[in-house]
């Protein structure tokens, strides 16, 4: 158990109540992929496990996706089917990000033809998840994989605070050679962006500028830029639009989207940070 620089008295808990525990605290809040990478560092199983927090376990979950990735050398990563307290199916099996499919979100298409093969492509809401496929990645709400692929394909990159570590994990997990596989009979709840709940905006931004590093990081810096243009242009015309119609539909909250929130977006994408140079003076 890693304890990521919390404030309360977690670890001397965790030491009370479950001796049997490995407890790993860090001095710093690592992030996600920091935090797992240290786990992963002193686990000895051959099986590994990313599971975010905020989830709950249903049974024999662990017990088929632990199985499947140990009896099919060539699957480098299985995931469950992620259901929300409210039973809804999460969307945690997508396309690998592209810039086509980024246009497709900043036009709404996806949400306009969801049952689109070519514009519900992401988040494959086309399909009904109820039968195992094979998929571009899964979502780090949960993943098995094993140790052998782990030091295969390498460790979660650290440059991603929160989001993109398990796409960019599972891009290089593919180019290692291996398959994602969703396994819609193994199950778990997911109180979804539960640690996020009172920071939207910081989550949005946080999400855009990793998808930005990922651009930069595998498909080049001009594919990086071409990425934050979009995202921009997007934003200013969502922001602009909301901005107008809100007061218009100032009494019907529920559809009126934050026009603040997206210009924060438009300007996070036209910052530009030199994400792309930081990791290539890295050797990323």
């Amino acid at each position: 158990m890693v304890d990521n620089a919390s404030s309360d008295e977690t670890v001397e808990m965790l030491r009370d109540e479950f001796p049997d525990v490995v407890t790993v605290p860090s001095e710093e809040n690592l992030g996600f992929a920091g935090g797992t990478n240290l786990a992963v560092e002193r686990a000895s199983a051959d099986t590994l496990l990313l599971l975010n927090p905020d989830t709950e376990v249903r049974e024999g979950a662990l017990e088929r996706l632990a199985g499947f990735v140990q009896s099919h050398a060539e699957v480098g990563a299985a995931g469950p089917a992620v259901h929300g307290p409210d039973g809804r199916l999460q969307h945690t099996c997508h396309a690998f990000p592209h810039l086509w499919l980024t246009l497709v979100r900043q036009l709404g298409l996806h949400r306009a033809f969801p049952k689109s093969r070519v514009f519900g492509a992401y988040d494959m809401t086309w399909w009904d998840h109820a039968e195992p496929r094979h998929v571009d990645w899964l979502s780090g709400v949960c993943i098995a994989t094993t140790r052998a692929v782990w030091d295969r394909v390498g460790p979660l990159d650290e440059g991603y605070f929160m989001y993109a570590e398990d796409v960019d994990w599972c891009y290089r997990l593919k180019q290692a050679g291996y398959d994602c596989t969703y396994l819609p009979d193994a199950e778990i709840m997911h109180h979804e962006a539960g640690s996020w709940a009172d920071a939207p905006c910081e989550r949005i931004l946080t999400s855009h500028n990793a998808t930005f590093r990922f651009f930069g990081k595998h498909y080049g810096h001009a594919a990086e830029v071409a990425e934050r243009l979009l995202v921009m242009t997007g934003g200013m015309i969502r922001g602009s639009f909301w901005n107008i119609m809100g007061p218009v539909l100032g009494e019907q909250t529920e559809l009126v989207s934050s026009c603040d929130v997206h210009f924060s977006v438009a300007k996070a994408a036209i910052a530009m940070e030199d994400t792309y140079l930081e990791m290539k003076g890295r050797g990323d």
